[in-house]
């Protein structure tokens, strides 16, 4: 048989041409780029702050509990602050909050003192109790102590108020429960870098709960762990919270079995497993060499 040896010649280039243009389009995405040096932009931390951002404990009805807030003025003027607090709650499952000065349960709280002058750079203490009354049913109550000042007078004359939080989550002790459970979960079954993975979790108790899961991606064969990660979400009772979490990542591209560990309350924890392929960039592109380099053998063997 006799071969056109410039036609599979062009035909040869034509195919290198085209396998590298796809490499070139492929792996250019994640290539390091060459940036400028950035510009520190950095501002230092200035207005009124509150401390503790957060505080849980467990108080018996017709008794109360007392806690240490403490107020800094870290700016270069002179601050009346004012002390108040409302009761919060969650509007949708990312939970945003919603506030609400007309609760009762505010009105469980009391400061000494409630007004506080602080100097320039000045940090002072307030007590604050919590007063639970007898006749209080057991369960979660959400309790949000705010620090509220009057800022200075724009140009324009307008007037605005700075206003930060310190979230409290109050269990009136007795008879409470914390059923949890998962409505839903969301794994990636395919991967090739940074991924996350989500569910919503319910709970349908009487106060809130700490869940706590951890994520493992695991070897089919055996019971090694390749990657894991582990994080916790509070939920609150009668509410879905929806947690999104970052997928721990393999060292080595192939098929692995996720075993998510999510804990409900008082509900046995519940166990999830998934199978994901992670093929990274650099796999994907090794694949994609070797079947040009099957294919053009197979094309040699053919002209032969």
């Amino acid at each position: 048989m006799k071969i056109n040896i410039a036609n599979y010649r062009h035909r040869v280039v034509v195919l290198v041409c085209l396998f590298l243009a796809l490499c070139t389009l492929i792996i250019s995405p994640w290539a390091p780029n060459v940036k400028a040096a950035p510009v520190n932009t950095t501002i230092s931390s200035k207005g009124l702050t509150f401390s503790p951002l957060r505080s849980e404990f467990d108080v018996a009805s017709g008794t109360s509990h007392e806690g240490i807030l403490r107020v800094s003025n870290l700016t270069d003027k002179p601050m009346s602050i004012h002390l108040s607090a409302e009761a919060f709650s969650v509007i949708n499952q990312r939970y945003d909050y919603a506030f609400s000065a007309e609760s009762d349960v505010a009105k469980w709280v009391s400061f000494v003192p409630q007004d506080i002058d602080l100097m320039a750079g000045e940090s002072k203490n307030a007590t604050y109790a919590v007063g639970v009354p007898l006749t209080a049913e057991p369960g979660g109550r959400y309790i949000s102590l705010f620090a509220s000042t009057d800022t200075a007078t724009s140009s324009e004359g307008v007037k605005s108020r700075q206003r930060v939080a310190s979230l409290i989550y109050l269990t009136v002790l007795g008879d409470v429960s914390r059923v949890g459970r998962l409505v839903s979960l969301s794994s990636p079954w395919a991967i090739s870098g940074s991924s996350q993975w989500s569910a919503a979790l319910q709970n349908t108790g009487t106060t809130h709960f700490r869940s706590r899961y951890e994520v493992r991606v695991q070897y089919l064969i055996g019971s090694g762990v390749a990657a894991s990660a582990a994080g916790d979400a509070l939920v609150l009772p009668g509410t879905v919270r929806a947690v999104t979490d970052t997928l721990p990542v393999p060292s080595w591209p192939g098929i692995y079995e996720v075993v998510y560990r999510i804990g409900l309350g008082d509900t046995p924890a519940k166990i999830e497993k998934r199978l994901m392929l992670y093929l990274p960039p650099v796999a994907i592109a090794g694949v994609l060499v070797a079947l040009s380099a099957v294919g053009l053998v197979i094309l040699l063997r053919r002209k032969h």
